[in-house]
This record gives structure tokens, sequence and C-alpha cells, in this order.
């Protein structure tokens, strides 16, 4: 065996340092769009070093002690694990959101410390790069499980291919490698595959971003690594110099090139693997400037931390955000200052345990319980604590005004006449109807147009779609779901086939403005002439909801155009779950934000204006839900007790209700009592 795979790699470590490094300076906000690729550096140096740990195994005893090697990864990477996680669990109570972010937290706690974060973060949380994943205070543990999950399996298939070869008396390099080499190719072809939009039966919990699947390639390449004789480490002062001047190209290249909106990982995966077993490929000897800059101490030293560094530093940034929302100094200052806890961790926990030799059953058990006990069970405190508000009124009502779903139909199956019975509300009301159409914007007026509708003896109508105004424009949007535009354009056609025979009443249509000044969303006349531009934007739909309303004053409806709510964005940026439990707890004014009118009008006058014009030319009433939200000018995202938004841009329930009267002022004379 090479002595490269023999001997502790020193410039491996310092890889590793390189890799935390990465990985902390994007979750510190820092400008380094590819940073998040530090992890793929991590699994190929793991597959690496771990090879080489079970082939030196295998040639001195015949054979993978499993016992050993799995109890070996536990007191390596459990322990300080579970430090982390208890601490974090207990500091989440105090500084994360009851809104979801202390639920995410408590279930990927209890995930983590049973292999599985990776699976319960795809289920709870969602996509890496989302806004609920920057609220998970454990969310960066989806990859330790992914490399836990390595190392439950991989050794198994290692001292399959070893036996088999032994058994058959073949070469067992070249067994190994061919089976190593087509779990490569499978695994990357599944990523490639998931990247490009298929959908595959295995799940996205097996297959999406954190999915083991997709990711089982990149222990491999590093597996190679070992196993191939002399791919190990250099073998002349030249190709180490060559590999390592690549792999550092290649992995600044992976830096720039990829971000957060590459389809990841897949192709551009590529990179950043190959970098890493190119910059491994230099190493083992002294002679090049490469292996020489990460086998400094400085860089050995940090590389021995890197896990710990790893396990502290995203939760001492989601706290930082937590406590200063929308400011970027605080965490860069988290992301430092979590190194403390990290030297720590490695210093009385992580390296004194790894020395420790339990004997027998029971000193194992002994070991083992009473590090996994105590995260598991304040993860499941936590849950049962935020579920019930903490037993707090305050915290209650936040939750339950926040999280109160809005009444009527909400969905991309647009109203038919054997549908909009169970879409309708005080189906008993004699007089004209009222219907209630558009996006989630439309939506989130349901209980103030019910309220209207019960008030004036109306029925009400509601359908909605998420992300679908009901204006005559083709409309795209690069973030929605597969399918999203197609579903969007048949539910606008069906509504409005709808109402073009149904009762004539007042057709009430609202909708965010951000499909106007949003550059996610692209709109034209036809699927061939569509534009990002706000100006044009802007113009075509002033001439497309006039041609909507005139559609339906066609067909005997009045309308009502309404008005978007303020959004909270820009300079006044907020969303409910900057509210952590001390700061409701202790009022309000510690989580709730103002604003002047002034600046929403500033990022939605244009937007405004162009409603206003178009209830001019057509003549359909506009209300403008400002007066109500705003009174004296100003903007509140609580009134006294009341929470008035769910997110930045939708209003509560109990919001909803209190803009009843508005509405009744506005429908009132439109077509009489």
């Amino acid at each position: 065996m090479p002595e490269t795979v023999r001997r502790r790699r020193l410039d491996v470590q310092g890889l590793r340092a390189v890799a935390v490094l990465l990985v902390v300076a994007y979750h510190a906000g820092l400008p380094l769009p590819g940073g998040f690729v530090g992890v793929d550096v991590f699994f190929v140096i793991s597959g690496f070093v771990i090879t080489g740990m079970l082939q030196r195994e295998w040639t001195s005893h015949g054979r993978i002690r499993f016992g050993r090697f799995y109890l070996r990864r536990f007191k390596r990477l459990v322990p300080a694990l579970a430090l982390m996680v208890a601490v974090t669990v207990l500091l989440s109570t105090l500084f994360l959101s009851p809104l979801g972010a202390q639920q995410s937290t408590a279930q990927t706690a209890v995930g983590a410390m049973s292999l599985l974060a990776n699976a319960v973060i795809a289920r709870t949380t969602g996509d890496y790069f989302d806004a609920p994943a920057e609220t998970n205070a454990l969310l960066h543990t989806w990859s330790l499980s992914v490399e836990e999950q390595f190392y439950l399996g991989f050794p198994l298939l290692l001292a399959a291919c070893w036996w088999l070869a032994r058994r058959r008396g073949g070469e067992r390099s070249r067994v190994t490698t061919v089976v190593i080499g087509a779990v490569v190719v499978v695994s990357l072809g599944i990523a490639v595959a998931v990247s490009r939009g298929r959908e595959l039966p295995a799940g996205e919990m097996l297959v999406g971003f954190y999915g083991p699947l997709t990711r089982v390639w990149e222990f491999g390449v590093g597996a190679f690594l070992a196993l191939v004789p002399g791919w190990a480490g250099a073998r002349t002062r030249a190709s180490g110099l060559g590999h390592g001047a690549l792999g550092v190209v290649l992995l600044v290249a992976s830096l720039v090139l990829i971000s957060g909106t590459t389809p990841f990982p897949g192709v551009w995966t590529i990179l950043p693997v190959v970098a890493t077993a190119l910059l491994i490929r230099s190493g083992g000897r002294d002679d090049n400037v490469v292996a020489r800059l990460l086998q400094r101490r400085s860089m050995v030293r940090l590389g021995d931390w890197s896990y710990s560094i790893y396990l502290w530093h995203w939760p001492f940034i989601v706290f930082a955000g937590a406590l200063w929302p929308n400011r970027a100094i605080p965490l860069v200052l988290a992301a430092v200052l979590s190194v403390a806890p990290a030297i720590a961790s490695y210093t009385w926990v992580e390296e004194p345990l790894r020395s420790l030799e339990p004997k027998g059953t029971g000193g194992i058990a002994r070991l083992v319980v009473p590090i996994l006990a105590p995260p598991v069970v304040l993860a499941l405190f936590l849950g049962f604590a935020v579920d019930r508000g903490f037993w707090s009124p305050t915290v209650k009502a936040h939750q339950d005004a926040v999280l109160a779903a809005h009444s009527g139909c909400h969905g991309y199956v647009p109203l038919t006449s054997e549908t909009s019975d169970r879409c309708t509300l005080n189906a008993e009301s004699p007089g004209r109807p009222i219907y209630l159409v558009g996006d989630s914007h439309a939506q989130h007026f349901s209980e103030a147009v019910q309220g209207a509708g019960a008030e004036m003896g109306r029925p009400v109508v509601i359908s909605t779609a998420t992300n679908c105004p009901v204006v005559d424009i083709e409309l795209t949007f690069a973030l929605g779901p597969a399918g999203h535009d197609a579903d969007c354009r048949g539910f606008v056609r069906g509504t409005m086939a709808f109402l073009s025979q149904a009762t004539p009443g007042v057709v009430v249509l609202a909708a965010s403005d951000r499909y106007w000044s949003d550059d996610d969303f692209a709109v034209g006349n036809s699927a061939a002439a569509m534009t990002r531009l706000t100006e044009p934007k802007l113009e075509m739909a002033g001439k497309a909801i006039a041609t909507t309303v005139a559609e339906l004053q066609a067909a005997g409806h009045v309308v009502l155009l309404v008005e978007d709510v303020p959004r909270w964005d820009g300079v006044d940026e907020w969303t409910p779950t900057d509210c952590t439990v001390i700061s409701l707890v202790s009022g309000f004014g510690q989580c709730g934000r103002q604003m002047p009118t002034g600046r929403a009008e500033e990022r939605q006058g244009a937007a405004r204006a162009v409603l206003r014009e178009v209830a001019s030319s057509t003549g359909a009433q506009v209300l403008d839900p400002w007066t109500a939200l705003c009174p004296g000018g100003r903007c509140a995202t609580h009134t006294d007790s009341r929470t008035n938004y769910r997110d930045t841009n939708h209003i509560t329930v109990s919001q909803s209700k209190a803009l009843a009267p508005s509405f009744v002022a506005a429908l009132d004379g439109l077509y009489g009592r």
C-alpha cells in the first residue's frame, strides 16, 4: 500500500480547513456564492479517509471489525454533536420564533441524533436556499446524517467486494473499483436527472438536495483515490504541482460559477468534487507549493478543529439573525465567536471521548445512553412546549393569529357549476352574489368579504390560487413549482369562463402587485413575447386588467378592484418569525414594526396608480385597504394585542375580519343591499 495512504495526511487536514472556511463564509453572508460546496469537499475527503482506514483494517486482519469501526465513528462524531444539539435546543427556546423555527429545530434535533436529519429537514424545512432554512438552527446537520448513512452502508459494501475477490482468487482492487465505479455512475446519473427536473419514485428525501442517493458518488470519488494504486498521492513533484494547481483553479471556479440558483447536486457538482480529488492527489509529499500550503501548522490545526467549527457556526449565525434581523455584521461576528465553543468542544469533549475504550456491552451502553438521551429529551420537551405556546397567552395568541388559515377555496381548480357550492359562504343569503377571485392576496381578504356579505345579506363565492392573478395576461414564475404556469393559465381561463355564465353580482378582483415589479415574474401578451422589465410590465398590466374588467362587465357584473396591502420589505423588511418568545412575552414593541405610508408608496406607488387608472377608464370601483391598515399615515405589524400580518405581504385572519366594514362601505350601493 502506498505510504500516502498509510500515514496521517497533513495536507488532507489542511483541505478540511479550506472546506470549513468556505462553508462558514457562505453562511455568514460573505460574497462567496458557491461557498456551500465546502460540504462536497468534506464528502470527498470522508470517502478517501474512511476507505483508507478500512483498507488498512482488511490488510492487517483479513476482515473489517464492524463493531470496532462503528464504535470509533460514534466516539468521533456523536459526543460533540450531542453537546451542540442540546445547547442549541436550549437556546432556541429563547432566541427563535415559535412560528416554525422552534418546531423545525426540535424535529431536526431528534433526526440528527437518529442519523436522519437530512430526511427530517427535507420533509419539514424544505429547500436549502429558501427562507425557512435560515431559521432552522440545526439545518447543517443534514450533511452529518448523509455522512453517517455512508458510514453505515459503505463498509459492508467494501467488505463484500473484498470477500468476493478473496473467495474467487481475483485481484482485490479490481473488484472494488468496478463496484465503486458502478455506484459512482449510478448516483451521479440520479443527481443529474433530478437536477434537470426528472421526478424519480424514490422521493425528495432520497434523491433531493439532502438525499444520500445523489451524494454517495462524491464519497465514491474519494474512495477511488484510496483504492486505485498510485492515485492516493503525487508520484512526482511535477505531477503534484500540476494536480494541485488545477485543483485550486477548479475549486475557485466552483465558488464563482455555482450559486444558490444552480441546480444542485448535478452536473455542476462535478467541479468541486474533481477539484478536491485533484488536491488530494497533489499531496502526500512535501515538494510542491500547494501541498506545503495545506500542511502549514495553522491549516492543520484548523483542520483538526473543522468538525467542531462546522457544528457550532450555524446555530450562532441563526441566533444572530433572529436577534438582529436583516443586519450583516452580526452574522459575521457570530461566525467568528462560534470558534470559541468549537475549540472548547474539541478540547474537552471530542478528543477525550475518542480515547475511551468501553468494555463489553454494558460499558458501551454506559457510554452511548448518557450521550444520546439529553439532546433527545430536550428536543421532545421543546416540541411539546412550543405546541402549547410555552403556556403563555401572548405567545399562543401570536401563533394562532399567524397560523390561522383563511376561508374559501384555494388551489388551481377553477370554479364550475359543480364546484361552486363548496366554495360558497353565506349560501342562504338572498342577495346578489359577491365573487372574490385572484391569488393569495385575494384569499387573505376572505374573512373581510365574508363578513361584508353576511352583513349585507349576500352569498360569497371565493376561489383563489397562489401566485396566479385573474388577469388576461401570460405569466411565468421563475421560482414556481413544476407546472405552475400551466396550472395558473387553466385556473384563470376556467374562472373567467364560470363568471361569464354566473349569476350577475359583484366581482372582487385582488392580487399582489409584485407581478409587475419583481423580476421573478415575466409577463406578456403571448408566451412568445415575455418581459421581466418593470415599465413594460406595468403598461401591459393596465391593459390586461382593463380587458378583464370589460369582460366581467359584459357578463353583467360590477367590478371592485382592491389595492394590494402595504408590504414589509426593503428597509422595512419584517416577518412574524422575527418575534422570539422573549420579545413576545415582554411586549409586541420588541418584535413589531411601523413604517410611514410614504416608504411603502415608494415601492408600490406605480402599481397602485395603474389600478386607479383602470378604474377611471372602465368605471370599476377601487377599495384601498391602506386607509384602514395605516391610520394616520403609519402602517403597523400589530395593533394593540392583534397581529396584523402573517408574513411580509399577507394579512392575518383577525386583520381580515377587521377590514369587513371597509368592504361593506365599498360594496354598499353597487347593487344595493
